[in-house]
């Protein structure tokens, strides 16, 4: 027997297939192949490969700790900022995600990577704060401006205390006391 949630909910689940048939037409017609789509490739490969090279070899197991919670992270809160319309990316590299995977699984995670291991001695909140204003006030416009970006709702300045936060946590992720001998 049907009920009215089983119904909704299927109503649902329609339009999010239809709406997924429409992006996916777009994206096959004008995104793939675009010079804004190669952007991405290159900018993930570009990250990866800096960080592969520059990389503290000792340390990688524990930056790689950290950077995996920072990507699940932003491909989180970019699935909820998605989902509330707070802001869109116009081309995403596969069809089937739509966040911008090379700034959730690259350059997020990267950025933070690298901040971590230079001057580790300097208080993780001044590095915190620096991430959080860049990323906020440089890279969000810098995206926008080429057209991958779209904030709807958003507001830069509202990033600034989730960056500030996930560099925070990231940070202390790496620095555990006990991470090498977790590991082995």
């Amino acid at each position: 027997m049907k009920n009215k949630v089983y119904d909704e909910m299927n109503k649902g689940m329609e339009l999010i297939h239809q709406g997924f048939k429409i992006r996916n037409d777009i994206w096959m017609e004008e995104i793939l192949f675009s010079w804004r789509w190669w952007l991405g490739l290159g900018l993930v490969i570009l990250c990866w490969g800096s960080w592969w090279i520059f990389r503290k070899k000792n340390s990688s197991n524990r930056l790689l700790f950290a950077g995996f919670f920072i990507m699940v992270i932003s491909l989180s809160l970019d699935a909820i900022g998605m989902q509330l319309k707070a802001w869109n990316y116009l081309y995403p590299i596969i069809p089937l995600i739509p966040a911008y995977l090379p700034y959730d699984l690259a350059l997020m995670p990267v950025s933070v990577m690298f901040l971590i291991q230079v001057k580790p001695l300097m208080r993780p909140v001044y590095k915190a704060f620096l991430f959080a204003v860049l990323t906020s006030f440089v890279g969000e416009p810098f995206f926008k401006w080429i057209g991958i970006y779209e904030p709807l709702t958003w507001r830069y300045l509202y990033s600034v205390p989730f960056y500030f936060i996930i560099y925070l946590i990231a940070h202390w992720l790496s620095n555990r006391c006990n991470f090498e001998k977790d590991m082995e």
